[in-house]
């Protein structure tokens, strides 16, 4: 690994890092280089600017997501399985990768456009669950209705609830750290989801 490289992931790391912490406008360039290491120009040099390092920081965080999503979707199975298992993969990334439910509560809080990469990473996800309901709605076994509205009803429940786990925890005792509790929380998430794509009686 070169040095320019090295100097380059160091700045990612940092931006990571202050960004979930402090959000876009108030992770500053000398604050992010000082964690990094590296000098008031490395930001520019390797990324051009602070925009493009958020766009990168974001990028390192939701593609990795994309292509676990992505390979879960593609397993053989019925439509409504596929369907369980995105659900499952998305409640179990967000949990295993704290830094994207934290960077998203950030950028949710600002002002700041989502950079390119990642809306076109929220895009393909979108499209690649919609694209299942389609097929559902092919074999009869999913109900009639506009797939990307079904598809984004369906990961609102894993983002929404892993963005208040917080206060879930503190206002209701819910924790979302038992296992247990996850566990039957995502059960529970399932049984909504088989409930809302099954096909209506006079669809059947």
């Amino acid at each position: 690994m070169t040095k320019g490289s090295d100097t380059r992931n160091a700045l990612l790391a940092a931006g990571r890092e202050l960004f979930t912490a402090h959000g876009y406008r108030g992770a500053s360039v000398r604050a992010i280089t000082r964690k990094a290491g590296a000098n008031l120009g490395a930001v520019t040099y390797h990324f051009g600017s602070k925009e493009a390092l958020y766009g990168a920081v974001l990028g390192s965080v939701v593609e990795p997501f994309r292509d676990h999503l992505t390979e879960v979707a593609q397993r053989p199975g019925a439509p409504t399985e596929r369907i369980e298992r995105v659900v499952q993969a998305f409640f179990s990334y967000l949990q295993e990768h704290p830094a994207l439910p934290a960077l998203m509560v950030q950028h949710l809080a600002s002002a700041t456009p989502l950079p390119a990469g990642a809306r076109r990473v929220l895009e393909g996800n979108l499209e690649l669950l919609a694209g299942i309901i389609a097929l559902g709605q092919l074999d009869g076994s999913i109900r009639r209705g506009d797939p990307r509205l079904m598809a984004l009803s369906i990961v609102a429940q894993p983002i929404w609830l892993t963005l208040v786990r917080r206060v879930l925890h503190e206002a209701v005792g819910f924790d979302q750290r038992d296992r247990r509790m996850r566990a039957a929380l995502v059960d529970s998430v399932l049984d909504f989801v088989r409930a809302a794509l099954a096909p209506h009686p006079q669809q059947a």
